[in-house]
């Protein structure tokens, strides 16, 4: 894009002077502060980066109200199925309006064509940040922040629109009007768009190419198992990962862990997870509590919450931790009172201290010059004090105990008499070339190091760094290579068909991209299990195209869409707002035996969320 450096107003590429003040143009690749896009948005500041572009703290010129930009960057700009894809998000998530929620505000063009769309601005911080800096919350925190969350994405759910990303960096915590903390879900939609689905309209086939969506430590067993699209991904995928979420909130600790990623994978998908107020005692966390999200992140979708209403209703049944528990552990210490009355100043020590813990002197051994007395405790036998005089009222703190011990007369110190210092005269200080001790002798030490010794030091230095770097890159191909042909005997192996013409391919940071068709889902998902099982592998990026069933034939010799076509095209609808199509492609394909059950449950699914629809659009009136 080109911009004016004089108005900060932008233009398209094929403007060279400002029309505005006749001033040569600039150009920029990215938006810069100052700039003002379509004539209304000022950008402030860049607050983020992603994989599919920038995130600009912006001002509304008119209004002088703080705004969120997301602008897509230059290498998706091009794709026109992405920026159609992109256009129906910002559409569908404008409608969802909770205060627990970012509102989606605007969506515009740059003048070099690149879409993007104004957001609230929330000011805070998210979770995963409070939890590094702070460590655990109480439970209490941590289940109203919960429950925020859980209502934004109740409404969610009920639109048909599924996040795919809850996680601790998508949910930030501001100060509401009250001054109360309230809880932000960012991204929605967002998830969905970097399945980069290319849909097709009318009774065209469709073909899907995607990779595996979400952020592996808080992903469901679904979502590992490459199932995407409505009917395979739907709200309890939320709930699992803010079952998670919530594990990680009360206890600093996430559920499951692996060093690979298929490791990780294997835990959600058959790891047995430890209760949260078993895996720390310590913090108290309530049972009942520990109870709620080990069901939240349950391995099997139909024994999870099935809503988020379920959820919030059972955070709401888990009592606070009462502050007895905490005073419970905790027994207040009582002081006992030494019987007799507190001994005037006048009075020796030994009237408070037992005889068998008084300080004494240690002689030195014989023939050993006498040093300072180092005071030690020792326990020495000794004969009854005397009784205070009768009608003073003093009692002795202890009882004196007779000893028929014979005590040696103690030896005689030597004794240094003081000198006294003048206090006219300088006091004579130690001489400084002293060493008083080996820290100081180390200190005081000149360190001579010569330019010829420090030279073979660098030299060497540099011979080892190269050394190890030629090794390491080796190492690297080496390791990339072995993947690669580990991951092809997988495939190659498999029963599949399709699988065995796979292309596979290994960057250097074991990264693996598979390419590619395959004939159904299960390839699909079966290919990016087998490639995610092979030790070493980072990630997966799927991008297998799977085509679907083409249109049949009926009777007369025309064309009609299959069951399956007129599901997955209502989907695809439903996915973007349009209810009352997609509620006629399931009405169809509920009509054939083959898919009357799985088309039914899409159906009513529809009828909910167009409900949901005209109820808000009513109650905003």
């Amino acid at each position: 894009m080109k911009y004016c450096p004089a108005c900060h107003r932008t233009y398209p590429t094929e403007y060279n002077v400002c029309p505005a003040d006749q001033n040569s143009l600039q150009s920029a690749h990215e938006l810069q502060p100052g700039m003002v896009i379509r004539n209304k948005y000022e950008i402030l500041e860049q607050i983020g980066i992603g994989g599919m572009g920038f995130v600009y703290r912006g001002r509304h010129i008119t209004f002088n109200e703080l705004c969120a930009i997301k602008i897509v960057n230059d290498a998706i700009a091009g794709d026109a199925n992405f920026l159609q894809r992109f256009q129906t998000e910002a559409v569908v998530t404008r409608k969802l309006r909770h205060p627990n929620a970012v509102r989606v505000e605007d969506y515009d063009y740059t003048d070099d064509g690149r879409p993007f769309i104004v957001m609230e601005l929330v000011e805070g911080k998210n979770v995963s940040q409070i939890l590094q800096e702070e460590g655990p919350m109480s439970p209490p925190r941590a289940i109203r922040i919960t429950i925020q969350v859980a209502r934004a994405l109740g409404t969610a759910h009920k639109l048909g629109i599924v996040h795919r990303d809850i996680k601790p960096g998508n949910i930030v915590l501001t100060l509401d009007e009250q001054g109360q903390e309230s809880a932000k879900v960012l991204d929605f939609g967002i998830a969905k768009l970097r399945e980069a689905v290319s849909g097709a309209k009318g009774g065209m086939s469709m073909t899907m190419t995607g990779m595996v969506v979400g952020t592996p430590l808080y992903m469901s067993p679904e979502q590992f198992m490459g199932k995407k699209g409505s009917e395979e991904i739907d709200g309890r995928t939320d709930l699992y990962s803010l079952g998670v979420v919530l594990y990680q909130m009360v206890t600093a600790r996430l559920p499951f862990d692996g060093d690979t990623l298929y490791s990780l994978m294997m835990q959600h998908m058959e790891g047995n997870v430890r209760p949260p107020h078993e895996l720390t005692p310590e913090l108290r966390i309530p049972e009942a509590l520990s109870r709620v999200i080990v069901k939240a992140i349950d391995k099997s979708r139909d024994l999870r919450y099935q809503t988020a209403d379920e959820l919030i209703a059972a955070l709401e049944q888990v009592p606070a931790d009462p502050a007895g528990i905490v005073q419970a552990a905790r027994p207040p210490v009582v002081a006992t009172p030494v019987p007799g009355s507190t001994p005037s100043s006048g009075q020796r020590s030994s009237a408070q201290t037992p005889p068998s813990a008084r300080t004494v002197a240690i002689p030195p051994p014989t023939g050993v010059a006498p040093s300072a007395p180092t005071p030690r405790t020792t326990p020495i036998p000794t004969t009854p004090a005397p009784l205070p005089p009768p009608g003073s009222g003093t009692t002795p703190a202890w009882q004196p105990v007779p000893s028929t011990t014979q005590v040696a007369p103690p030896q005689t110190i030597p004794t240094v008499a003081a000198v006294p210092q003048s206090t006219v005269g300088p006091v004579n200080q130690p001489d400084s070339g002293l060493v008083k001790s080996a820290e100081q002798h180390v200190l005081l030490q000149p360190k001579k190091t010569g330019v010829k010794s420090f030279i073979v030091v660098m030299v060497l230095l540099i011979a080892v760094a190269v050394v190890s770097a030629v090794g390491y890159l080796k190492y690297q191909e080496i390791r990339r290579v072995r993947i690669e042909t580990a991951i092809n005997e997988k495939l190659s192996a498999a029963s599949s068909e399709p699988l065995h013409s796979v292309r596979v391919s290994v960057s250097e940071k074991r990264e693996v991209t598979l390419d590619g068709k395959v004939a159904s889902m299960q390839d699909f998902a079966m290919a990016t299990t087998l490639a995610a099982s092979v030790d070493g592998v980072v990630s997966v990026n799927n991008r297998l195209a799977v085509d679907t069933p083409k249109a049949t034939q009926n009777q007369g010799g025309t064309q009609t869409e299959s069951p399956q076509s007129l599901i997955d095209k209502g989907t695809a609808f439903l996915d973007t707002g349009d209810y009352s199509s997609a509620i006629e492609c399931f009405a169809r394909a509920a009509a054939d035996p083959g898919t009357k059950d799985k088309a039914q449950a899409l159906l009513e699914r529809a009828q909910r969320a167009q409900a949901t629809e005209e109820k808000l659009l009513k109650n905003r009136r």
